[in-house]
């Protein structure tokens, strides 16, 4: 490993920084407040914060374009790469966290699986994305990479039509195989987003090129969760609400988070079964539509191959040495 430490003073963007943070803040604890103090999306304390966030964001790139070294250099989105990473993962993380992370609520619920058993079922898509992750890995040097990840990207599509036609009877078999095919097709962004971005931008900003996508990758997921998990939410406490007056005394609030009580009447748990998969079957249509919204960005990346930089430098070494 060779190093090159730089002698000359460096100035920090504290100011930038500052800034970022402070509007990251104010759009994070939006949804945070909804989920934990029972706001809306359309309290003025929310709409404030979101319209706070959204004026910082817009001072953040007013202090970038005029600092010396920004924490975030504008040009990185005159690269067409970045940008469409940048979105690609905002909008992946966007539609899929939330019913990924959700979905052993309806398997406890509806198909009656154990905590335990429910987790273990949501392996199934890290056993599509890993060996996935590998086989692109070694064609990503080889195939341009816009077409692999056209072609991948087709299978969440295919995964989230079959999720959005779950129901009461939906057995484990359905499931696993729906699960695969999600991580099967998600498998070519587990990593090689990062070398597509390594490669499309000049060495001396490759790293915050990578930071810049995966902060993009994060927030997507953490407004992911907080939107699916109030959407979901929502349509079970609405289902269930029509059963109220069948239901327990104080069970209705507690259904919506805390999952089905016991000691129910068949056909009365059959309908309440029912209000979930008609919810989930909801989210998971949701999420169909960011898919299909990422899957159209694939479309924008440059049609190239990664080069084959290890091989390359070997050869020179070899080249040198010789």
């Amino acid at each position: 490993m060779r190093e090159s430490i730089g002698e000359e003073k460096r100035s920090i963007d504290w100011l930038g920084a500052a800034t970022l943070v402070a509007g990251l803040f104010s759009l994070l604890l939006a949804p945070v407040l909804i989920d934990n103090q029972g706001y809306s999306w359309s309290s003025p304390v929310v709409v404030g914060l979101l319209v706070l966030s959204g004026l910082l964001f817009a001072l953040f790139v007013y202090i970038e374009s005029k600092v010396k070294e920004p924490i975030i250099p504008l040009h990185l989105f005159t690269n067409r790469n970045v940008v469409v990473l940048s979105l690609l993962v905002f909008i992946l993380m966007m539609g899929i966290m939330g019913g990924i992370a959700s979905f052993p609520f309806f398997a406890q619920n509806v198909m009656g699986l154990t905590p335990t058993e429910s987790g273990y079922l949501t392996l199934a898509f890290m056993a599509g994305a890993i060996p996935s992750s590998i086989v692109n890995g070694f064609l990503i040097t080889r195939v341009p990479y816009r077409n692999l990840f056209i072609v991948s990207f087709l299978l969440p599509i295919v995964g989230f039509f079959l999720l959005m036609h779950i129901q009461v009877s939906t057995t484990v078999l359905y499931i696993i195989a729906s699960f695969f095919i999600l991580g099967v097709g998600l498998g070519a962004l587990f990593g090689g987003d990062n070398l597509i971005v390594q490669e499309s931008v000049d060495s001396k900003d490759s790293g915050i090129a990578l930071s810049t996508v995966q902060l993009f990758q994060s927030l997507g997921a953490t407004i992911g969760l907080s939107i699916f998990g109030s959407l979901l939410a929502r349509h079970i406490k609405s289902g269930v609400s029509e059963l109220g007056s069948q239901l327990p005394a104080g069970t209705t609030e507690h259904i919506e988070t805390g999952g089905i009580p016991q000691g129910l009447a068949p056909d009365l748990l059959y309908q309440v079964k029912n209000v979930f998969a008609h919810a989930f079957q909801n989210m998971f249509s949701i999420s169909l539509v960011f898919v299909i919204a990422a899957f159209i960005l694939c479309w924008f990346l440059k049609k190239e191959v990664l080069a084959k930089k290890d091989t390359e430098a070997e050869a020179e070494a070899e080249t040198a040495g010789a």
